[in-house]
């Protein structure tokens, strides 16, 4: 596949007009229809693995089984979890209302919104695309995919894939770079989903005010990795060091530093230096340092900046960092306070800060100075049933919001296709997956049938002008105003 080039951008407004009009059309509303899609969406994965794995591997150094469970495999299972249930979840709602208005036969329906933008990340490009535009077929909608111009392998591939497998009246994938983006956040829209960081993700919302578009921002944060006294430590450091040395670091969900009880420090440390030793070290002239391999020189730039301003000591890196081939070691660095710049911002690399706590006050403050809402808060505990752990994590969820709290894992969340991701506040709003993403980009729409009888009109006499207006009332506080039970 080659690069990805910028179609022209007199060509959007066009495109944007025959997705409506297709919408428009009623194409996308029988649920027939959207099962084809959503089967055409499986046979596009998994008739192009190989095609894929190779343009995930040129683009950000993935391994092929990296791209088959964290990409390509993933996201089959989300693509079947979605084909056994989005029927069910798409009937319609019978309220609970009250005895009086049950004649109204009251419903609340879902409807498509529209033509969607779904704007996707460079570090998984695949299922960061792909899973959203899984919740818009689902729904109903027509999209417009713009995958990253970062990785531009996955972009061109995936260019040539999905009008060979998806219909084309309905799905189209633009390729380009912010200016592209601009010129499609002109357009008003059925709903905006943008995955990236809280920067950009300021912008979309802008852009979105313009013509009130619903958005879902998905965005990232400093998600706290907690271990507390209690905790398997050995099994700490090496969760903690898969999900923060996973792709680089460069995953959204990834812990971004480490908060250890400085009764455990010594312990936690001699652990993920062997864990390091044993299964992260690698010469940068070996394939492992592609897994190492920063997206590009921008971003490598701005993680040795960070590493070279740190007040901390460098504890612990499994390589030197190599700067021609963009590969950036598994590092672990110590001796650190939470004013450090570490910590000013989402690190998004490999580079695992650690500080200690001695009182859980201590710890939630630290917490909230960093990233008062992080996506994502990992705690490492106790798993005795006699141990205080509950009550741990239920002091630190009522003092620490996030979109997920894991206990005794990172990144657990992920595998479970029922789970919605969401973040709060700066890491984002707006849930999707499984049937989150029915919700996504659905419309609500209120149903009522209200009767047409004699006898249902006179009950409706009170709010006609005209008459008794004190047996109005009367009616009205007697037989229609609710009472309190309590």
């Amino acid at each position: 596949m080659g690069t990805s080039t910028a179609p022209p951008l007199p060509s959007i407004p066009t495109i944007v007009e025959e997705l409506q009009n297709a919408f428009d059309h009623g194409k996308t509303r029988p649920l027939e229809w959207r099962t084809k899609q959503m089967r055409q969406l499986w046979a596009l994965i998994d008739e192009n693995e190989h095609a894929l794995q190779q343009a995930l591997n040129a683009d950000v150094g993935k391994s092929i089984l990296d791209a088959q469970i964290y990409e390509l495999g993933g996201f089959k299972n989300e693509i079947l979890h979605m084909l056994q249930n989005f029927e069910g979840w798409l009937k319609p709602e019978t309220p609970a209302v009250p005895d009086m208005f049950q004649a109204y036969k009251p419903s609340i329906t879902k409807e498509p919104k529209g033509v969607v933008l779904i704007i996707a990340p460079w570090n998984y490009p695949v299922v960061l695309l792909l899973l959203p535009l899984l919740g818009a077929i689902a729904a109903g909608n027509c999209a417009i995919l713009k995958p990253s111009e970062l990785a531009p392998q996955v972009t061109a591939t995936l260019a040539d894939l999905v009008p060979r497998y998806l219909d084309r009246e309905c799905f189209r994938v633009v390729q380009g770079g912010k200016e592209v983006s601009e010129e499609l956040l002109e357009h008003p829209l059925g709903h905006i989903f943008f995955t990236g960081s809280p920067s950009v993700g300021k912008s979309i919302m802008a852009a979105a005010s313009k013509h009130l578009t619903p958005v879902n921002l998905e965005l990232g944060g400093k998600s706290p990795a907690i271990v507390m006294e209690s905790a398997n430590i050995a099994q700490a450091a090496k969760r903690i060091a898969w999900g923060k040395f996973l792709n680089a670091g460069q995953t959204c969900v990834a812990p971004d530093y480490a908060l250890v009880h400085a009764s455990v420090l010594p312990l936690f440390l001699q652990e993920i230096t062997h864990v390091m030793e044993a299964t992260y070290a690698y010469d940068h002239h070996s394939s492992h340092s592609a897994r190492y391999r920063i997206v590009n020189s921008h971003h490598y730039d701005r993680l040795a900046s960070l590493l070279a301003s740190t007040k901390g000591t460098t504890f612990h890196r499994t390589a030197p960092p190599h700067r021609p081939t963009l590969s950036m070691p598994p590092t672990v660095v110590t001796d650190l306070q939470a004013t450090d710049p570490l910590f000013q911002s989402e690190l998004f690399g490999p580079i695992l800060p650690i500080l200690t706590f001695s009182t859980l006050s201590d710890l939630t403050a630290t917490v909230r100075g960093i990233d008062p809402m992080p996506l994502a808060t990992y705690v490492f505990t106790s798993s005795s049933p006699a141990s205080s752990s509950a009550a741990e994590i239920e002091h630190l969820n009522a003092r620490i919001p996030s979109g997920t709290t894991c206990v005794n894992d990172v990144m657990g969340h992920l595998g479970v296709t029922s789970l919605p991701l969401s973040g709060r506040g700066s890491s984002g709003f707006g849930a999707y997956r499984g049937k989150e993403s029915i919700e996504c980009f659905s419309a609500k729409r209120t149903v009522v049938d209200v009767p047409t009888s004699e006898e249902f009109e006179a009950m409706l006499g009170f709010r006609y002008p005209g008459g008794d207006d004190g047996g109005k009332y009367r009616m009205w506080k007697d037989g229609m105003e609710g009472k309190r039970d309590w």
